[in-house]
């Protein structure tokens, strides 16, 4: 008897949490209906859609790597920081093989006029950071490592590939100097 009472106690309380789950996930459109923009009346009334997902944001970042007398500079590694990644004094906090497996997979290199473009993806952040590298040695000039900060402001997200979790494309131009050692 007690397993019995149980058991039923079990299977009521799964179809009851299932149930609360399920409505909660409710939507005011039929699920057969073609994914569209919500009519105005349907805006007016407050009503929400809920999605389970993460916010993305495209970042393309281009720009062009100079020395002190502005001549391009070519085999530059440049980096783009993910938002958690601590930096001090110029260096990357952390394991020391992740961070060197990280810098040298994630790298972008500086072509003989000293341009790059970087393509990510990623979570929406304020800030994006650049690690600028001088890792050929003395073959074209030796050059301090250098952080670049920018500012993600509305004016440079492109918004006509947003939609869903999908907040836009971060396009930035940016132009760096190196000083030599």
């Amino acid at each position: 008897m007690k397993v019995k009472f149980l058991k039923l106690k079990n299977w009521l309380l799964v179809t009851v949490m299932g149930a609360m789950g399920l409505s909660s996930c409710h939507c005011h459109k039929q699920l057969a209906e073609p994914e569209k923009e919500p009519e105005p009346a349907v805006r007016d009334r407050g009503e929400m859609r809920l999605m389970y997902g993460v916010p993305t944001m495209d970042f393309q970042i281009r720009g062009q790597v100079k020395d002190a007398q502005g001549k391009p500079v070519k085999d530059i590694r440049v980096n783009m920081l993910e938002r958690n990644m601590e930096v001090k004094n110029g260096e990357l906090q952390g394991d020391a093989e992740a961070i060197s497996n990280w810098l040298e997979n994630t790298s972008v290199k500086t072509d003989k006029n000293g341009r790059f473009e970087i393509k990510n993806s990623g979570i929406p952040q304020e800030q994006v950071r650049l690690m600028v590298r001088d890792t050929d040695g003395k073959k074209n000039g030796e050059f301090k490592n250098r952080m670049v900060e920018m500012q993600v402001t509305p004016d440079d997200v492109d918004k006509s590939n947003a939609g869903g979790w999908n907040q836009g494309t971060f396009n930035k131009q940016v132009d760096i100097k190196l000083e030599k050692k």
